[in-house]
């Protein structure tokens, strides 16, 4: 993108020719709504039935001339607001002279307009021919809105406009609906919308938050998927979106690359050809072109989504509120009426919604109503799994993704046959009592089969225990083996390859992901007593490379306290530096032996160590975002919303806990995976860094993450998510690193350690394997010291 600089000519902006990055704070018109309607408009004097902008906004601060006039404080659901004038009397306001700053600025509006064009082309006639479709997808949004303009010039007639219709758009988007179409009458538009509405699902999943995002599944990319399906005739289609996607739009945005392919659903390639364009060259397009524009905007809306997003500003809601009055109150009544939180007043409730606390949840645990993983009993090789939550008719549709059921003839005895084998199967039963739920039981072979396949069926059984027919694994399936009809699902067991891409998401299903607890979560979280308010310090780890072996047990000769040794013995297992349980020193002992105590690559894999083992490092690591600076009161609050039931005491000590960790070792600091600022000795915010790693730790973290999983290979999408109860945690997440550079890392290791991983990266392939039945996390250990 250009950089811009304020014309005072104009009232607008002049485009330079420095090229610009991310920023945080992308400009916006101000209209005479957004000033009628906040109340901001009392201090100037305007024509309200002007239709130019009148200002200019960054966030909630005003600018006039780039200078600052007014900021908006309090735009928080339910409150009332709290304006602030940096002038004195009464401002006359000169509408933004547009035809001129257009004129201005058609120079190099031209330049990023032909090359946005000339993307649009390249991307079409790049991948179409392995596609059996593609779309251009409309939000009614100033992206979207701009992207269907540039296309329309660029693609074939034949190329269709999708609007997935969440049942949760704003008033005015509908209108914008309504009439763009009357704008490109040659070309043709479908509304996609989901089955159940959204109310509906809102109560079946429980409300979406910022990690548990199953509305844009069910409700967005599903229901257009479905519609193409549909329209093709086909079961199992490739389809090719350009999407409105802009890179400033957000931190996480601002890596992606103008193509990916499988990056939301495995079926579509997503394009996104005015990617690189700024807020400031979006808006000239729109102006210069004169198109249709979302009177949300015009009412201070920064951005057209749904009503009620779990991405969600404060200030987006209280503005939501305003411009539609009452239309929130279903959605705030689901979150109030799903939540475990006893409120005693509605001003409780009114703040528990505008202060976003609902959209932090990682899981079902802060829920009224949960899932839970079945009961498990483990009697040698016989396994028995039993629920309430377990359906007779799901468990005989989703085993088709497993084998094939064999039933012995004359005999209630059944197999399942898995693929590629010649032997009869395993024995399983499945026992239905009247009252509802089931038992099922299988008899393994051997230990190996067992181990195998144990993962497997647990995730099986997430889908047997909360399917609703949402349809998500439907697109997810690429030959077509899985269908709905009636709100029950059909899987054709002669089509499944068994490749289970419908399992990719987190617990194997949208609905179980959102509502599962885990029983013992609780106590989990509690453990962290044992560190003693201490957390793992660099020093203790050069005196574990002086002491060796005789580090434990304590004794008064000991160079650390009591207390301290009591904590270490559960930091050092957990970053695996000894072994669990007997305390011996673990390889990782020696990489620090041999380079020191500061080994940069050594504190990356006990980073990425206690990213998984540690509850509170995988709290904190999956509970914040990077780049945002967290105040200790924040993350409290965060601790607290996470573990409802965590005593005070606990919370306290586990944040002392991380503090000292951050501040006395290298995770903390300049070029570390936290950011700190202090105020005298007082650590006063805490910010996550993305941090680009050495190659051998994205090794280890895979080797580490795969004995967690019990499996070596994984796809990228899987690898880019988690929450505080997901099995792993990958060094995707843990370091911030983009899709793209991991796979470049991977590749550059396949090539160079061909015996301990290898990747399928082309033809829209995401999938990497290690081979952790063979290697393990000391072997890698071993290279890195050069063994």
């Amino acid at each position: 993108m250009y950089s811009y600089k304020w014309d005072t000519n104009t009232g607008g902006y002049l485009l330079t020719t420095q090229t610009g990055k991310f920023v945080a704070n992308e400009i916006r018109p101000v209209f005479a709504e957004e000033l009628s309607l906040t109340g901001l408009g009392k201090q100037f004097m305007y024509d309200k039935n002007e239709l130019r902008p009148l200002l200019w906004a960054q966030r909630n601060i005003y600018l006039l001339n780039g200078e600052k006039v007014a900021q908006l404080n309090g735009t928080k659901y339910g409150q009332p607001l709290s304006p602030e004038y940096f002038f004195e009397g009464k401002l006359k306001l000169v509408p933004v002279d547009i035809t001129a700053m257009v004129s201005n600025n058609s120079e190099i509006m031209d330049i990023v307009v032909a090359d946005a064009k000339k993307r649009v082309k390249e991307l079409y006639d790049k991948d179409i021919g392995r596609c059996d479709t593609t779309y251009i997808a409309f939000s009614g949004g100033k992206d979207s809105i701009a992207l269907l303009d540039v296309c329309n010039r660029v693609l074939p007639l034949s190329v269709p406009v999708i609007f997935s219709d969440t049942d949760m758009e704003l008033p005015d988007t509908y209108k914008v609906w309504e009439e763009i179409q009357k704008r490109y009458l040659e070309r043709e538009f479908y509304k996609a919308t989901s089955e159940s509405s959204a109310l509906e699902n809102w109560r079946r999943f429980a409300p979406p938050s910022r990690t548990i995002r199953w509305c844009c599944s069910v409700h967005k990319s599903t229901p257009a998927l479905m519609y193409l399906k549909s329209k093709l005739h086909k079961t199992s289609i490739k389809v090719m979106a350009f999407v409105g996607v802009r890179g400033e739009e957000s931190l996480s945005r601002s890596f992606y690359v103008d193509s990916t392919d499988g990056a939301k659903n495995a079926s579509q390639l997503n394009c996104m050809p005015i990617l690189d364009w700024g807020a400031h060259e979006l808006w000239l397009y729109i102006f210069a072109n004169n198109l249709l524009l979302n009177c949300a905007y015009r009412k201070g809306l920064t951005r057209v989504g749904c009503l009620m997003c779990p991405e969600s500003s404060e200030k987006y809601e209280w503005f939501v509120d305003k411009a539609y009055p009452r239309l929130l109150k279903p959605y705030k009544d689901i979150i109030i009426e799903t939540s475990s939180k006893n409120f005693t007043t509605t001003k409780e409730k009114t703040n528990f919604v505008g202060s976003l606390n609902w959209q932090a949840r990682k899981s079902g645990a802060v829920l009224k109503e949960t899932l839970t993983n079945p009961l498990e009993d483990i009697n040698g090789l016989i396994v028995t799994f039993q629920s309430p939550h377990f359906s007779k008719d799901l468990f005989y549709e989703w085993v088709k993704t497993l084998g094939t059921v064999v039933k012995e003839r004359g005999s209630e005895c059944q197999q399942l046959k898995l693929p590629n084998t010649l032997d009869n199967g395993i024995p399983f039963s499945f026992n239905a009592p009247y009252t509802g739920g089931g038992t099922v039981t299988f008899e393994f072979r051997d230990a190996t089969e067992k181990e195998m396949l144990l993962p497997i069926i647990r995730s099986f059984l997430h889908k047997v225990s909360a399917c609703v027919a949402c349809r998500s694994c439907e697109t997810e399936c690429g030959v077509g083996a899985i269908t709905f009809k009636n709100s029950k699902i059909k899987i054709d067991g002669t089509k499944c390859v068994k490749c289970r891409k419908c399992y990719e998401i987190d617990y194997a299903c949208w609905r179980f992901k959102s509502m599962y607890k885990s029983e013992n979560e609780q106590n989990k979280m509690s453990g962290i007593n044992r560190y003693n308010n201490f957390g793992l310090r660099e020093n203790w780890v050069s005196a574990l490379t002086d002491l060796g072996s005789a580090f434990f047990p304590w004794n008064e000769n000991h160079p650390l306290g009591k207390k301290m040794v009591e904590s270490a013995s559960a930091w050092f297992q957990q970053a695996c530096l000894v072994e669990d349980k007997t305390r011996k020193l673990a390889p990782l002992y020696e990489l620090f032996k041999k380079y020191g105590s500061d080994y940069s690559l050594g504190w990356d894999f006990i980073w990425v160590a206690l990213a998984n083992n540690a509850v509170l490092v995988k709290w904190f690591v999956t509970a914040t975002e990077f780049e945002k600076p967290y105040m200790i009161e924040q993350l409290s609050g965060l601790l607290g919303e996470s573990n409802p039931s965590l005593g005070q005491s606990t919370k306290e000590g586990g944040l002392a806990a991380l503090k000292d960790m951050l501040t006395k070792s290298p995770l903390g600091g300049k070029g570390a995976v936290t950011l700190l600022e202090m105020k005298g000795k007082t650590l006063k915010n805490i910010t996550r860094k993305t941090k680009d790693v050495d190659p051998f730790t994205i090794l280890y973290g895979m080797y580490l993450i795969a004995r967690k999983a019990e499996r070596g290979s994984f796809t990228i999408r899987e690898l880019l998510t988690a929450d505080s109860e997901s099995v792993f945690i990958s060094p995707l997440v843990v370091f911030g690193i983009t899709p793209e550079t991991f796979k470049r890392q991977c590749q550059g290791l396949a090539s160079k350690f061909p015996d301990y991983i290898s990747t399928t990266f082309t033809h829209g392939n995401d999938g990497l394997t290690v081979f952790s039945q063979k290697y393990n996390t000391e072997d890698i250990i071993a290279i890195a010291l050069g063994e």
